[in-house]
């Protein structure tokens, strides 16, 4: 049940950067949210790059009180590992 909540948040706030912002006038609030999800998407790429978590991982670990990392599911081939016990 654990894997399934994690996998459901992993994509839900994956998908984050596709809606668009709601109540925003013109389209400097359009041009602000593109900004904002390019940098995202910018700094994602640095982290995986150097093996370390996304910010989407991040914010996963933080709900769930684990170490949750994407690319060590996707390395491994095993969606179990997504998630595993904190390290003291």
């Amino acid at each position: 049940m654990k894997l399934i909540l994690v996998l459901l948040l992993s994509i839900v706030l994956n998908g984050c950067g596709i809606i668009a912002p709601i109540g925003t006038a013109g389209t400097s609030g359009y041009q602000t949210y593109k900004t904002v999800t390019m940098a995202k998407a910018g700094v994602d790429v640095a982290l995986t790059a150097n093996d370390k978590q996304t910010t989407t991982d991040k914010a996963v670990s933080i709900l769930v009180g684990r170490d949750c990392k994407l690319s060590r599911s996707l390395k491994e081939k095993d969606l179990t590992v997504y998630c595993k016990e904190l390290e003291d």
